[in-house]
């Protein structure tokens, strides 16, 4: 794949990593009341990373499985960081510019008769998720981050292009449940992104 040592963006030919596991969207926000909101009335946003069911007993919506989304995100860097560390690659240094795709597949309940996965999770929202799980781990509280040069790059605002095959397909028995990650050096795409750089617009009127 690449000698020992050598950077990851002087790679002139895509990687792939195949991650297994149910695709989970990046966690949304919601208002919460703080521990003091009789006090002092303040309001918090917490990621929204749990489940909602119905307790059989009460009858009422309870959460569970809390933590889901963070844990398929764990899942994604840890197994990016394998890859690079057992074949000894860097990471793409800060304001590098990426090309990247990813390809998801859903589990299809019995149920479903969709051909293809055209509703929730949507895609940029799976992507998104993707991206966070590999950037760097900013320092909180005065001690450094977990990834202080991130796994796959810096910031996540480095990716430029989007790499095929990306997109969402149905799980099946040959590909599991999980994500397909392709990535490149957005620098040996230039002639190819380089062409829609001046493009012209046309008029239909």
């Amino acid at each position: 794949m690449t000698k020992p040592g050598k950077a990851h963006w002087d790679m002139d030919v895509p990687l792939q990593i195949r991650v297994y596991g149910e695709p989970q969207p990046f966690p949304k926000k919601e208002a919460v009341a703080s521990g003091d909101y009789k006090r002092t009335g303040r309001i918090i946003f917490a990621a929204k990373d749990y489940r909602v069911r119905t307790n059989p007993v009460t009858g009422k919506p309870e959460k569970y499985d809390r933590g889901y989304k963070r844990r398929w995100m764990d899942q994604i860097a840890r197994t990016v960081s394998d890859v690079l560390w057992d074949n000894q690659i860097m990471p793409f240094p800060k304001n590098h510019p990426v090309a990247m795709g990813c390809l998801f597949f859903l589990s299809k309940s019995p149920s479903c008769k969709l051909l293809l996965p055209s509703q929730d999770p949507d895609y940029d929202n799976l992507e998104y998720a993707i991206w966070n799980a590999l950037k760097r781990t900013s320092a909180k509280k005065g001690k450094p981050g977990k990834h202080p040069d991130g796994i796959l790059f810096y910031e996540d605002n480095q990716v430029v292009w989007r790499l095929q095959p990306s997109g969402k397909l149905w799980a099946t028995e040959n590909e599991p449940p999980g994500v397909l990650i392709t990535v490149q050096d957005a620098m040996y795409l230039r002639d190819d992104i380089e062409q829609y750089q001046n493009i012209k617009q046309v008029s239909l009127v």
